[in-house]
């Protein structure tokens, strides 16, 4: 049987929050006695994802089994309870299956902020500023940039006499705190708006 991998980004949504924001969610409201098959139901998330999820908390030291058991221990979620031990706030932990930071997102949170700051700057200016809070390679800074240009979200400006674009927030298109998502299906999913904004036609894909 084929193994299914992740959905894209805009099939996990449900009103503009991820499966992951909705299973964080369902944690703080219980804060204890929790098992994957009540944080399943609370969150309206499928038990694999749930468990991919506690798995992750466990290893980052915000959840812990109720029993005392160590997060190593061998993951049945449906006889031992666990209970959240670190509160980071209302924002679910972008973590890795490893416990550690997903830094991915935490770079493109950087950028989309600093996009709002700083006005008009190039890939090196973005990644140089992003990197004060998350570090952000110039290469990564320009792929960035190319697919909100693509998605209409930054404007590309190149100076008479310049080689090298420079690019700003366009008017108006600040849609929230939550950076624009570049996908693997080649398409940029707004998780403020709850919807997919730009997709590559078909034809280009060839």
């Amino acid at each position: 049987m084929a193994k299914v991998g992740r959905k894209p980004i805009h099939l996990e949504q449900r009103g503009g929050k991820g499966n992951r924001q909705r299973i964080w969610e369902a944690i703080r409201t219980k804060r204890e006695g929790l098992t994957c098959y009540d944080l399943a139901r609370k969150s309206s998330v499928d038990d694999e994802t749930v468990r991919s999820y506690l798995q992750s908390l466990l290893n980052g030291g915000y959840l812990a089994y109720e029993d005392g058991s160590p997060a190593g221990s061998p993951s049945d979620y449906t006889t031992k309870t666990l209970k959240l031990i670190q509160d980071c706030g209302s924002e679910a932990p972008a973590l890795c299956r490893d416990g550690r930071p997903n830094t991915q997102g935490m770079g493109n949170e950087a950028m989309w902020r600093t996009l709002r700051i700083i006005g008009e700057c190039s890939a090196q200016e973005l990644a140089a500023y992003a990197s004060a809070s998350t570090p952000v390679a110039v290469e990564t800074a320009k792929r960035y940039l190319k697919w909100l240009n693509r998605a209409g979200y930054v404007l590309a400006v190149r100076k008479p006499g310049s080689r090298a674009y420079r690019y700003k927030l366009a008017p108006g298109r600040y849609t929230g705190p939550r950076p624009p998502m570049i996908q693997r299906t080649r398409q940029v999913y707004d998780p403020n708006l709850a919807k997919v904004v730009w997709a590559e036609a078909p034809e280009d894909q060839l």
